[in-house]
C-alpha cells in the first residue's frame, strides 16, 4: 500500500510540473488589444516575441501575426480552403525558410482591429507555420510605432 501511494505522489508532481511549464512557458495566449480610439489600438508582444491581431477575411475570422518582413498578406492553405478563395497564378515566393510555392489570390474585403481594406492581394502558401501573416502590403496603409513591448498601430 505504501508503494502505491509513493506512486501516485510522484505521479501528482510530475503532472504539476508539466502544468506550471504548459502556463508559464509553452502557452501563447494573446493579450486582448487595447483600444484607444477609433483607428488606433495597442497590442502587447506574446511570450513567442510577436505581435498578434485578430481580423477577417471573407468574414472568416483570422488571428494575424504581424509580419514587416512579408511584403504580402500570407494565408495557409487550410485557410484558403475554409474562406474559398482562388489561385489566380502560381508563383515561387522567397520566405524566411527559403524558396516556396504558392500562389496569389485577391479578397475583395480584409479586416484586423479597427481596419477595414477593399480588394487586396493576398498569397497562398502550403505548409505556412501560422494561419495568416499581416504583410506589408497592408501595414503601409497604418502608421506603426513600437515602444518595447507595445506596438500601436493608427490609422494615417
Amino acid at each position: 500500500m505504501r508503494q502505491t501511494g509513493r506512486v501516485f505522489l510522484h505521479a501528482g508532481i510530475w503532472l504539476a510540473l508539466g502544468l506550471l511549464i504548459y502556463v508559464f512557458f509553452l502557452r501563447r495566449e494573446t493579450p486582448p488589444p487595447r483600444v484607444l480610439g477609433p483607428g488606433n489600438v495597442e497590442l502587447q508582444r506574446t511570450r513567442d516575441g510577436h505581435f498578434y491581431i485578430d481580423g477577417q477575411i471573407q468574414d472568416q475570422r483570422v488571428r494575424f501575426l504581424i509580419d514587416t518582413g512579408a511584403s504580402t498578406v500570407s494565408v495557409s492553405e487550410d485557410f484558403a480552403r475554409r474562406a474559398g478563395l482562388e489561385c489566380l497564378q502560381m508563383a515561387t515566393y522567397n520566405t524566411a525558410n527559403g524558396p516556396v510555392r504558392g500562389c496569389t489570390s485577391r479578397v475583395p474585403h480584409l479586416a484586423f482591429g479597427p481596419f477595414g481594406m477593399r480588394d487586396v492581394g493576398v498569397v497562398i502558401l502550403p505548409r505556412l507555420g501560422t494561419e495568416a501573416l499581416l504583410g506589408m502590403n497592408v501595414l503601409r496603409r497604418v502608421r506603426m510605432e513600437q515602444n518595447g513591448d507595445r506596438l500601436r498601430l493608427t490609422a494615417p
